[in-house]
């Protein structure tokens, strides 16, 4: 959706079409192989989130890509912490609440994720570290699912994005402990950040950008970073981001190549810890 809200300014820089091509599925591989095997003539630029570029390789052994010899960064474009969010049938009202709860009922509380190995799920296993409480992990196909349970109870937690979680928490549908991160929510300045309550270690940032097929020429990247970062200071995208409960994070090449390298090493590490595996 980020894409499609920069397309119809990078149409009128280049003048010509711009063409979103959406290869969901396979935890990303799809549309990860294709952009790395397209023609590195800058007509190919790959927007890919961070299980694509840092999460995958520390869980999957055969990536049909690289992710960091294959693309050629380009640019960041946003950020986003994800939020704790539990039923509100659950009888608890706030962070604290919620992990004496869960620490007197070890293996009782359950929460949901789109899938085993997602960044949400990898949240939800560092809680568990952190805080020395056993939650069961019920993975999902989607978003929507996880919130049809959560709210009905079937589930009792579960950490999401601002985008899709912020307006069931203005509906009262969920309630919101706790961000995971630095920095409170404008949309909910209520909940408080994860480093407020004593759990500073539990940050864990979604983020995407764009990058090309490596061999691209740098000056078609530099071309693009200078396009794309133009589209991304309009007034019009800054408000629809910051609506959404993210910010924009543009960035130069190296900036951003030097960013995936140290957030793969991050991730690596957090998921070894974690001892997440792939069945």
């Amino acid at each position: 959706m980020f894409a499609r809200r920069l397309s119809d300014s990078l149409r009128r820089s280049f003048r010509q079409p711009v063409l979103i091509d959406n290869r969901p599925g396979a935890n990303g591989f799809i549309g990860a192989e294709a952009a790395a095997r397209a023609k590195p003539d800058g007509y190919t630029v790959f927007l890919a989130p961070v299980n694509v570029l840092c999460v995958n390789p520390a869980l999957f052994s055969n990536l049909p890509y690289d992710p960091v010899n294959d693309f050629a960064p380009v640019t960041l474009l946003v950020r986003e912490y994800p939020i704790l969010l539990v039923s509100p049938q659950l009888p608890v009202s706030n962070f604290a609440d919620f992990i004496q709860y869960t620490r007197v009922r070890p293996g009782k509380i359950t929460y949901g994720s789109p899938a085993i190995g997602s960044p949400q799920h990898i949240a939800g296993e560092l809680l568990e570290q952190l805080t020395g409480v056993d939650m069961v992990h019920i993975p999902y196909k989607n978003a929507p699912e996880i919130f049809t349970d959560l709210i009905g109870g079937q589930i009792d937690a579960a950490i999401a994005f601002p985008s899709v979680a912020v307006p069931q928490v203005t509906a009262r549908k969920v309630r919101a402990l706790a961000v995971v991160g630095t920095e409170r929510k404008p949309s909910i300045p209520e909940v408080p950040t994860a480093e407020e309550l004593g759990l500073p270690e539990f940050d864990m940032p979604a983020w995407a950008g764009f990058l090309v097929p490596a061999g691209t020429p740098s000056k078609v990247v530099e071309r693009l970073n200078k396009e794309l970062i133009a589209a991304m200071r309009q007034q019009e995208f800054l408000d629809w981001v910051d609506g959404n409960g993210s910010e924009a994070l543009p960035s130069t090449p190296a900036e951003f190549d030097s960013y995936i390298r140290s957030e793969l090493s991050k991730w690596t590490k957090l998921i070894k810890e974690l001892k997440i595996e792939i069945q």
